[in-house]
């Protein structure tokens, strides 16, 4: 855990690896089109990101290839990444920009039918998810999410690493909430929301920025009451919660609850959370692509955050810049993080299994 917590605090600071120039590319997409597959619904955060990507990966490939993004949601995205690996074409024409890799293979989910160390990775995309409640069921300030009770909270799958940090943050700080389950994605979560059907649910930041936050925060309809990244830097804002009236859940807890328990569930969610930031999504190939196909793309990656065309593109839209990770450290610690000791994977299954039970409960 300790080794884990120092690799992935050391992400940040790697982010410039790989961003040397290439070498001379051959014009391998001459001619091509490059599908970018995400795993979740049309208008969720996955899919805003990888159309703003979409937008202006092109002219940073060798041979300028025709992109479209295919939106691939269903069964808490693992239907999109089981296309990746066991259905995409192997010949570098498909790519997948997905959420929750790392979180599913990490307590094997059932859902997952691949083996996702056999995805070539290109990089990886660090993030925060805010977590938000619904003013009208009492909540004024963040702090007072502890005092209430009965009220909805909303996911994807009950073993869906979104809904499994909904859960344990809940309660780990008391609270005494009821679960519903099943929403494709989070453009489906949010309506829900707004329909009052749920109370409670989490977004990260594509979507928060450009959605909750002027349509919902601003109006007073929801309260953030915290959000999660590395528990490394938990200590501190993140640059990316500028403006939020948040904090991270470590620094909310102990301003709420006091000391963190010594337990299992707080150190599932520690590492749940650690995992979800650093590689929130990853860009992936389908197994056995062609080594010049993902060598293009890694390139073209590292360019394309050093393009202010993009980075305006970015703000204007998205409010915020994406923080791509790569470099080989970087695909070292995405492997590596999939690996769990066997009693806290155990402990993760049983723990996604109590879910299904409480489902409309």
């Amino acid at each position: 855990m300790a080794r884990s917590s120092r690799l992935l605090a050391a992400l940040p600071a790697l982010m410039a690896l790989g961003a040397g120039a290439a070498a001379e590319q051959t014009e391998f997409y001459r001619g091509k089109t490059l599908s970018i597959v995400v795993n979740y619904t049309s208008g969720g955060p996955t899919d805003t990101e990888a159309r703003l990507l979409a937008r202006h990966l092109p002219k940073h490939i060798p041979g300028a290839p025709t992109i479209i993004v295919r939106a691939m949601g269903g069964a808490g995205g693992m239907i999109g990444v089981n296309w990746l690996g066991q259905v995409a074409p192997q010949d570098g024409t498909a790519i997948g920009y997905m959420t929750g890799i790392v979180g599913a293979s990490m307590h094997e989910s059932g859902a997952l039918k691949i083996d996702t160390t056999k995805l070539p990775f290109v990089a990886g995309v660090e993030g925060i998810s805010v977590y938000y409640g619904r003013r009208d069921i009492g909540i004024e300030k963040a702090a007072d999410i502890v005092t209430k009770s009965g009220f909805w909270m909303g996911g994807l799958t009950p073993d869906n690493h979104k809904d499994i940090r909904l859960r344990a943050g809940l309660d780990l700080l008391g609270v005494s909430y009821r679960y519903v389950s099943g929403y494709t994605g989070a453009a489906e979560a949010r309506l829900a929301l707004e329909r009052k059907e749920i109370q409670f649910t989490a977004e990260s930041m594509p979507t928060y920025r450009t959605q909750i936050e002027p349509s919902l925060v601003t109006t007073g309809v929801v309260v953030p009451v915290w959000y999660d990244t590395q528990a490394a830097v938990s200590d501190r804002p993140h640059p990316d919660a500028a403006g939020i009236d948040a904090l991270p859940f470590e620094a909310f807890y102990r301003q709420v609850k006091g000391p963190p328990p010594d337990n299992d569930l707080w150190r599932m969610n520690i590492l749940l959370k650690e995992q979800a930031s650093s590689f929130q999504r990853t860009l992936n190939f389908p197994p056995n692509t062609p080594p010049e196909a993902v060598e293009a793309l890694r390139a073209a990656i590292g360019a394309v955050v050093n393009d202010e065309e993009y980075r305006a593109d970015a703000l204007k839209t998205i409010k915020f810049m994406p923080r791509f990770t790569r470099g080989p450290e970087v695909e070292r610690v995405f492997y590596q993080s999939m690996r769990v000791e066997d009693r806290l994977r155990a402990f993760l299954q049983e723990y996604a299994a109590q879910g299904v039970q409480m489902v409309g409960k």
